[in-house]
């Protein structure tokens, strides 16, 4: 799937956004909250198991890292409900443990349907079941160009929201790609940015206030947008850094965002083209950017093969 010709990205809001500067956030990564699941410590973890969507099992594995670099995963659990979604890929935690998911097919779409790839599932911190939690509304029906529907969430602890960005109904010519903000006080959409194809999202608080931050899947950016105070969108998108020419092939895009303790940005780059490649395959690269609060802007730190 190759960039389509620029489009109107326009914001929906379901309420009037508070002033973006009567509160104030604490500075750098908003993700401090997220906690174990109750399930996973009654079980024997703890905040060094891992929790993964990326491997040859479909759904969520939940397991120990290996003693040596090499080694086998330990203590590998999955509860019966985890892979009734399918191939699943991005996830979030919230402050209270709960885990949200997405599916994302691999190779062919046996095992995900595509009217379920704008679903989101939520396990549940108490039970570790999983059940769909909300279904988006696509701008337009899946079509056989475009298998894919939610590429990216992430939350954020301050304003208890869950972000969730969508390809769905995309087409070579058209981008109506959509990004949601979901309160999970309610469980409901508060407003979106429509007419966006966007993959890999996080949010920081910087020096001109709380942005969401996400990869572009059209073309190798990471741009961002102003959030309010509640969480809902307070402006239009802007560019922030440029991936042209970075990794492999020069032209990755951002599937992953997030934020270190030490107020770094750590991009996962891989190719993609809307296509059914296999996870395995796909050739990926972490870059990481360090922010500078005196232009509230990021700069490369290093690039290495992943």
């Amino acid at each position: 799937m190759v960039a389509a010709a620029a489009m109107a990205v326009t914001v929906s809001i379901a309420h009037q956004p508070k002033p973006s500067g009567s509160v104030k956030f604490t500075a750098g990564p908003v993700t401090r909250c997220r906690t174990v699941p109750a399930f996973a410590k009654a079980l024997g973890y703890t905040e060094s198991s891992v929790l993964d969507t990326l491997g040859n099992k479909k759904g969520l594995v939940l397991y120990d890292p290996p003693a040596s670099q090499g080694g086998q995963p330990v203590h590998v659990y999955q509860h019966p409900t985890w892979g009734t979604a399918g191939y699943l890929g991005p996830l979030t935690s919230d402050k209270s443990g709960n885990i949200y998911v997405a599916p994302a097919p691999r190779v062919n779409l046996y095992d995900n349907p595509p009217d379920k790839q704008n679903t989101v599932y939520r396990v549940d911190a108490a039970t570790g079941t999983m059940a769909e939690f909300i279904a988006l509304p696509a701008a337009a029906a899946p079509s056989p160009a475009n298998p894919y529907g939610v590429l990216g969430l992430t939350y954020d602890c301050d304003t208890h929201s869950l972000y969730a960005s969508s390809v769905a109904g995309s087409t070579r010519a058209q981008e109506v790609g959509r990004i949601y903000h979901i309160d999970l006080h309610t469980g409901q959409i508060v407003s979106q940015l429509d007419g966006i194809d966007a993959f890999g999202l996080g949010v920081f608080n910087g020096a001109s206030g709380k942005r969401l931050y996400f990869g572009s899947a059209r073309v190798s950016e990471v741009r961002s947008v102003a959030l309010a105070n509640d969480g809902t969108f307070a402006g239009k998108p802007r560019p922030e850094v440029s991936l042209v020419g970075w990794g492999p092939e020069g032209d990755d895009k951002a599937r992953r965002i997030v934020f270190d303790q030490r107020d770094v940005m750590v991009v996962r780059g891989m190719e993609f083209e809307f296509n059914l490649i296999a996870t395995s395959e796909r050739r990926q690269t972490e870059y990481r950017l360090a922010y500078d609060p005196s232009v509230d802007g990021w700069k490369p730190l290093e690039a290495y093969g992943r």
